[in-house]
């Protein structure tokens, strides 16, 4: 009987892994329109929306909880408009535990950007074209808006953006 139960349970645990190939494969193709397509069916906490013809995205994981994530966020926010102007659009993934946590720190700073609830955990699960789970935070990564992946480090790289941007 142990046999049968185990046996099943490999047969379902290899299901699932061939499960998750096979979901990841499309991800992995990625198209001119692969970020904006992804971004559109995204929950977001405030009004503001992605821009959908941006030849760039950050995605910028921070919490109010974070004292570096703090200290980099009125300066991200003042570069904001340049970066918009630029062409780029950031995308705040808030790692707070709450909404309200959150609408409360964008509201702190006057974060005129698209907000996006996540955590570590549901960051990748998110399908956003280029990001990869960070191993901390605060984290910025740069995309092209076809999701090739320009740049994955501290937040504070937002700051640097040109350089980023211009490789």
């Amino acid at each position: 009987m142990k046999a049968i139960i185990f046996s099943l349970a490999f047969i379902g645990l290899l299901g699932n892994i061939s499960a998750a190939q096979t979901e990841a494969a499309p991800a992995a193709a990625t198209t001119l329109a692969a970020v904006p397509a992804k971004l559109q069916g995204l929950n977001y906490l405030t009004e503001a929306r992605p821009a959908a013809d941006a030849s760039f995205y950050v995605y910028l994981c921070s919490a109010s909880w974070c004292g570096p994530c703090r200290a980099i966020m009125p300066k991200v926010v003042e570069q904001y408009p340049a970066i918009k102007a630029a062409g780029g659009e950031i995308i705040l993934l808030c790692f707070d535990a709450t909404p309200q946590l959150c609408a409360d720190y964008v509201k702190k700073y006057n974060a005129a950007f698209p907000v996006v609830m996540s955590s570590f955990r549901s960051a990748a699960k998110l399908g956003l074209p280029g990001f990869t789970t960070p191993r901390g935070i605060p984290n910025a990564v740069f995309v092209t808006a076809d999701g090739k992946t320009l740049s994955n480090g501290h937040g504070a790289t937002v700051l640097n953006w040109q350089a980023i941007t211009s490789k």
